[in-house]
């Protein structure tokens, strides 16, 4: 089987957007597209479409799937294509955004994805060349090409471009193993919390999250939000175009958070603020439960008419009523006379613009141009949220790491000469100058004697001065104190205290690096080499603990070293 697959990136998007007129019979153009890109003929391959399989007609839904194969290569590698959502073509869209990927309700559109999966899937058995399957969706279909790859757990590769989020409430339903393991975990009960629902996703979906990306422009809508169980699965993002455009609102988190931790005016406000957003998540809910499917549907070609109908025979509707009530209220009540609210309804006007950076086309348009940044994506499990480090942030941090190792080996070395040699010498050079002195004195007593009585350290005895004739010293040394010693330890100690620690961090990021960077061969060679850089430190502070335990803490970067000379046990005359 070849390691690399038909379709690159950029031929993928540009397949994506034709998508968007349909790809049936799209044959030659897709021929002319892999021409243009590769300079090489495009091998065999056959195309299937929802709309000519009869699938997605009262959803909405609208996907495609390329087949190529060509067993003399070994090729046999399988491409989902998931159109994005089209409110002026299809309002089924509209529902199943607001119904599905919002409130978790809804699974027309997904159960025709799988409908369709089916189908083609049953039309490439027979081949003994393993099928490789790959997918990407824009939008809409973004979130319906990520929760089929999860769900069917069989995918190489999976990209959401400018993608609405998974809804962990539909993978508790669309999957029976996850809904297992979820009982498994907490049990049977009737509610389980978004945020743990994520957590366990997280967990179980693991192998999973390795084959799916990511590709968003920078500053465009969908991204930016968070609702409860929105979840975007996957371990990389591109971040496409300029990457200083400034993030939109997400309508899902109150803005004015930090002053909600000390301010009450602002902790009541985000308390409604929060409740808006719930009730009108519950009121989408409750709106999928009691309102027709065809009623929703074809709310925008009969509004007039269904708008009279409940005004004749309100109690024929009564769940479409609670149901408006709700969402009126909530956004009425709840958000527009909250400063919140206000807050994000001002903010959203003035970043109107960038609502068109949503589109299939802005992803193709940075693609070829190379604008383009690689993140990788870590799922904090304290906050619930999904971390975007930057890779070659990431790399320098490692390096910095991998230095800091060294300077504090070089430190540990030059410390360590300094307490097994040079201590000494100074000592040894003290006493030798000192014994000089002494034996200066000891060659001129009466020198020392006039001296010494000129210091008023001796007595005249009966007046007269005494005359020296012999001055003996003490020559023998105290050896040295431990408490000469005990500073220097303690600052090998505490070196090689954090000698180790960035070892032990090191290893377990590298676990955590190789996790994020398992299905991105584009970093093995990289992380290698840093790997590499890393080991040969570790090597050397290994050999440094093997040649010194002893003990702890550093203190300035002044070493206060005391040396004890002798003590003079005595003179004698």
């Amino acid at each position: 089987m070849n390691d690399k697959c038909i379709l690159d990136d950029s031929l993928k998007n540009k397949i994506t957007q034709l998508e968007y007129k349909n790809l049936s019979n799209k044959e030659k153009e897709i021929k002319e597209i892999y021409k243009k890109h590769t300079g090489r003929e495009i091998p065999n391959f056959e195309i299937y479409s929802s709309s000519e399989m009869g699938i997605g007609k009262k959803s909405g839904f609208d996907g495609a799937a390329i087949h190529f194969y060509d067993k003399q290569r070994n090729i046999n590698e399988v491409y989902y294509i998931f159109r994005g959502t089209e409110p002026s073509k299809d309002f089924g869209d509209v529902v199943y955004d607001a119904l599905g990927v919002g409130a978790g309700k809804n699974n027309a559109q997904i159960n025709d994805a799988v409908k369709m999966y089916k189908k083609v899937e049953a039309n490439l058995k027979g081949s003994n060349v393993k099928v490789k399957r790959y997918g990407d969706g824009h939008s809409l279909g973004g979130h319906l090409i990520v929760t089929l790859s999860l769900i069917t757990k069989n995918f190489t590769g999976v990209r959401g471009l400018n993608d609405a989020p998974v809804n962990v409430k539909q993978l508790v339903e669309l999957d029976q193993t996850f809904a297992r393991y979820v009982e498994h975990q907490v049990g049977r009960e009737n509610k389980i919390s978004a945020k743990r629902l994520t957590e366990l996703a997280n967990i179980y979906y693991e192998r999973q999250k390795a084959a799916i990306s990511h590709t968003w422009v920078k500053g465009e809508p969908m991204h930016a939000q968070s609702f409860p169980g929105s979840w975007y699965a996957g371990n990389k993002v591109t971040m496409l175009g300029d990457l200083d455009t400034e993030e939109m609102i997400n309508i899902g988190k109150y803005p004015f958070q930090k002053e909600a931790k000390w301010n009450p005016v602002y902790m009541i406000d985000q308390f409604r603020y929060n409740l808006g957003v719930k009730t009108i998540l519950g009121g989408l809910g409750f709106a999928n439960d009691h309102v027709k499917q065809e009623t929703l549907l074809d709310l925008p070609n009969k509004s007039e008419q269904y708008l009279e109908h409940i005004k004749k025979y309100p109690f024929l509707h009564l769940g479409e009523i609670k149901a408006g009530v709700a969402l009126g209220a909530a956004g009425g009540v709840n958000l527009l006379t909250s400063p919140g609210g206000f807050s994000q309804v001002y903010k959203g006007i003035s970043q109107r613009d960038q609502a068109k950076l949503h589109g299939i086309n802005y992803v193709v348009k940075y693609t070829e141009a190379n604008a383009m940044k690689t993140y990788y994506q870590v799922f904090d499990s304290g906050s619930q949220e999904e971390i975007l480090l930057d890779y070659e942030q990431m790399k320098k941090f490692v390096y910095y790491c991998a230095n800091a190792i060294k300077d504090k080996e070089a430190n540990l070395n030059a410390l360590k000469q300094y307490l097994h040699s040079e201590i000494n010498e100074v000592f040894e050079a003290k006493k030798k100058k000192l014994k000089m002195k002494i034996s200066r004195e000891e060659a001129s007593p009466q020198s020392f004697m006039e001296k010494a009585d000129k210091d008023e350290a001796t007595l005249a005895w009966f007046g007269q001065k005494r005359v020296a004739e012999k001055v003996t010293f003490d020559k023998t040394f105290d050896s040295l104190d431990d408490s000469v010693f005990t500073p220097v330890e303690e600052i090998i100690s505490s070196i090689q205290e954090e000698v180790t620690y960035y070892q032990k961090f090191l290893e377990a990021f590298f676990q955590n690096f190789e996790k994020m960077m398992e299905a991105d061969e584009s970093v093995a060679s990289d992380i290698k080499s840093m790997k590499e850089v890393v080991g040969g430190f570790n090597c050397l502070i290994l050999i440094l603990h093997t040649q010194e335990q002893r003990a702890v803490n550093i203190r300035s970067n002044l070493i206060v070293m005391t040396l004890r000379t002798s003590r003079q046990k005595g003179l004698k005359s």
